[in-house]
């Protein structure tokens, strides 16, 4: 069943969309959201809610587009009238075609104005003095061209020009023929309000290349149209590439959602790595992320591009080889503090009466067994919290050793078959998997389970393990549950492992290192290998055996 996209919501009524409309935008939509009710039917509410949020996005980014290129022509406009009047005007040394239909266009597209005048209502006095006016102009117009001489109508071209910001500096011949060539645009426009004098509102029919009016000289150039993918499409092509995780899609989209409002004028196409430098920058200040943090966003955004330039739909990923180093504390300032493994002190009073043995009673992180066996697998295995969290007992074999089959990683690399560490075993993990078969179940961690939909099932125990041993142990924010798999490594490395090997055990790469296609070969180390490695670790902790699994959360 899909996930409700973000701004669906269920209520007891059925689903509704809901989208609180930007402060910035609400003058112009007239509203503080935008709601609509999508019935009863799940899938149905499903689809329309990502059409609404599609067109949502696009009603809001050309609301934010006009409004920033209304915002650029107001400023312009400033900075010309703040010039001496001596120097406003641009002289126009030559006519040309350009020119020519450009004045047509500016004069026709002013019949709008008109227009909205009669729909607002003129009076008997107004209409008969316009009537009066439009017979002369016609006859003076007709009279012009008839007599191939345009003087009468020189002031109007002038007046049309100097609006714009433009003198003519051009022979009286050249000016006449300019004039001349202008007259028919303002004898249909004449005619046009006599048809509406009669009470037919037509408007001017121009032909693409006579719709562009004369720009004025303080108009910032139009920026090229944009080409590519817009955000909306570029995350479309990401989701189909291949199947991803809701939390992911959910952060990629957040991430996503804060680039493009922070630099409304950027398109997936024509964003720049020093836009992305500025934005990296706002999250900093603004937000107060750390450079490990910046990174992991970058990284993320990231991959859409590298998606779409793969699939040639644009061009560049302004986040390809991005230095994120320069966002570090340098020299003279404390780092930060980061997270660090577990001290062995630390670790005996977790895994002590007093610590979560001693929590028998509850619900929370998943129940008694889930709060004790994820931690203790964590601590001699070395895998992910979510590794962990997806383990079934299909993913539990016994031959050629007993070991764990992780199928469900962070990535391809992290995919791997890892021996179950005899301590687990001596402390009795083997008989509570039993003791889950026997109750029918087919996970590890029959109640742990989040109602969230974006959520891993693991989080609730991360979430709870961060609660016990802060405010519970009072131990340091500087470690939480991944400071197991920090501890792993670290006895790996005092078992003196091979470093490869213990790459091998925990699915990390080998950083820093050259790569061979040699390495790509085989299966990697046999389990019986892997297991005698692990044999070495060893902890100088009394840890009491778990009590049995009895078919409930608490025991």
């Amino acid at each position: 069943m899909p996930a409700l996209p973000s701004n669906c919501y269920k209520t007891p009524h059925g689903f509704i969309f809901r989208i609180v409309v930007p402060e910035s935008l609400r003058p112009a939509i007239g509203k503080r959201e935008i709601k609509k009710s999508l019935g009863r039917d799940y899938h149905q509410a499903v689809s329309q809610a990502r059409l609404l949020s599609l067109q949502t996005d696009q009603q809001f980014n050309t609301l934010r587009q006009q409004t920033a290129r209304q915002v650029d022509y107001d400023e312009a406009f400033l900075r010309y009238v703040a010039r001496p009047p001596e120097q406003r005007l641009k002289p126009i040394v030559q006519v040309t075609p350009e020119l020519v239909s450009g004045l047509r266009a500016l004069w026709l597209s002013s019949l709008d104005a008109d227009l909205a005048w009669r729909r607002e209502g003129i009076d008997d006095d107004e209409y008969e003095e316009l009537q009066e006016n439009i017979t002369q102009v016609q006859a003076k117009i007709a009279q012009a061209l008839a007599r191939g001489k345009p003087e009468p109508f020189l002031p109007v071209v002038r007046t049309l020009l100097v609006g714009k910001g433009y003198q003519l500096a051009v022979s009286p011949e050249e000016e006449c023929r300019l004039v001349l060539d202008v007259l028919p645009a303002l004898q249909e426009g004449y005619d046009i309000l006599a048809q509406r004098q009669a009470g037919r509102l037509v408007q001017p029919v121009l032909s693409p290349t006579e719709n562009i009016p004369l720009p004025a000289v303080w108009e910032p150039t139009p920026a090229p149209a944009a080409t590519g993918p817009n955000w909306e499409a570029l995350l479309e092509h990401w989701r189909e590439d291949c199947e991803r995780k809701p939390r992911t899609d959910h952060e990629i989209q957040r991430l996503v959602h804060s680039l493009s409002t922070f630099l409304p004028k950027a398109t997936p196409s024509t964003l720049t790595r020093a836009q992305v430098t500025e934005w990296l920058r706002n999250e900093r200040d603004q937000r107060g992320n750390s450079a490990k943090t910046l990174e992991k966003k970058g990284t993320l955004v990231g991959a859409l591009f590298s998606v779409a330039v793969k699939d040639e739909l644009l061009l560049k990923n302004p986040f390809s080889g991005f230095d994120y180093r320069r966002f570090a504390a340098k020299a003279g300032i404390a780092p930060e503090e980061e997270r660090r493994p577990f001290s062995m002190e630390e670790l005996a009073r977790i895994f002590s009466p007093e610590g979560l043995l001693g929590v028998t009673k509850g619900k929370g992180g998943g129940g008694y067994h889930a709060r004790v066996w994820m931690p203790l697998v964590g601590l001699y295995s070395g895998a992910r919290l979510n590794e962990i969290g997806q383990l079934t007992l299909s993913h539990l074999v016994l031959d050629p050793v007993p070991h764990f089959r992780i199928l469900h990683a962070k990535n391809q690399s992290s995919i791997r078959d890892v021996p179950i560490h005899p301590k687990l075993i001596e402390l009795g993990f083997l008989d509570y998997v039993e003791a889950i078969r026997h109750a029918g179940h087919t996970t590890l961690w029959p109640f742990l389970r989040s109602r969230g939909k974006i959520n891993e099932d693991s989080e609730l125990l991360g979430k709870w393990f961060s609660w016990f041993i802060h405010g519970k142990l009072t131990m340091p924010e500087t470690v939480v549950f991944h400071s197991l798999r920090h501890s792993f490594k670290d006895l790996c490395r005092n078992a003196l492992i091979p470093r490869d090997l213990h790459h091998a055990l925990t699915g990390h790469s080998n950083p820093g290192e050259a790569s061979n296609v040699g390495d790509e070969y085989g299966d990697g180390y046999a389990l019986e290998i892997k297991l005698e490695q692990m044999a070495k670790i060893t902890l100088p902790l009394d840890i009491p055996r778990p009590l049995a699994f009895t078919g409930s959360a608490s025991v």
